[in-house]
Parts: C-alpha cells; structure tokens; sequence
C-alpha cells in the first residue's frame, strides 16, 4: 500500500510539472503573406537590376566658391528643395517671404554656372516667385494672391 501511495504521489506530482497548455501557430493573413512576397520580389529584382544597394552618385559638388563655377544639376521637383541646397553650398542662408506655394521645376543642366542656374531656375519660377541674391542670402519672394481678378 506504501508502494501504490509514492507511486500515486510522483504521478501526481507529475501532473504539475507537465504543462498542458497547447501552443497554436498564430499563421497571418493570405494579403499579408502576399505583400510580403511581392515586397520581396521587387526588392531581389531591383537588386539585380543594380538600381539598390549602389553609391548614388552626388547631384551637386560639394561646395559653390564663386558664382561663376561651374556645376551640374539634375532636378525635378519643388524649387524651394533645390534653391535650399542650392544657398547651401554656396554657402548663403536662404529664406522666402510670402505664402509658400508649390513652385514646380524641372532643370537638367551640365557645366553650367551657379548664376546661369539660377536664371534657369527664375525663367521657371518667375510666374508665381522672385528670386533674389544678396551677399549673404538667397531670398525667394512669392507672389500676393489673385482675389477675384485683383491683387490682394
């Protein structure tokens, strides 16, 4: 009787040290699993292609000393983005007055000077902004608003 009592007693504590609750394999929904094949397809095909994982190429040089340098823009965008870069490394603070509109610019120009660039960029602007350059700052001054055929 002792023996079927520690027999009894280690099954049941037995019983305690067995966990029995059951773990489920959470699986994510069928439009989950597919973007992420898709995500990852495009990525190995974008890899191959070499268009990722590549040094891009710098779109300005590093820094504008004089007005008359020579540079090469490649640019389609916001004007605001690329003049900002643009006083940047020529070393000028650049700010606009105004109500800030979007001012769309497509410029692709090679060897060309920063002055020359910027009369490209104004030839483009010129419609809803004025560009100006001081000693220290480029300053972008944008049109007043049209109020029934009027200036405000």
């Amino acid at each position: 009787m002792k023996i079927f009592l520690a027999a009894f007693a280690v099954l049941m504590l037995g019983g305690c040290v067995h966990d029995t609750s059951t773990h489920s394999l959470v699986t994510p929904p069928t439009h989950v699993t597919h973007s992420a094949q898709n995500i990852q397809n495009t990525t190995a095909m974008l890899y191959q292609a070499d268009a990722i994982n590549q040094v891009r190429s710098s779109l300005f040089i590093p820094r504008i000393t004089a007005n008359s340098q020579r540079i090469t823009v490649d640019w389609d965008g916001d004007a605001i983005e690329l003049l900002s870069q643009l006083a940047h490394q020529r070393g000028l603070t650049f700010a606009y007055t105004g109500v800030r509109l979007p001012l769309p610019l497509t410029l692709h120009v090679q060897d060309a000077t920063f002055e020359q660039v910027l009369r490209l960029v104004r030839t483009q602007i010129d419609w809803r902004a004025q560009l100006d350059q001081q000693s220290t700052e480029l300053r972008l001054y944008f049109m007043l608003p049209l109020k029934k055929g009027k200036l405000a």
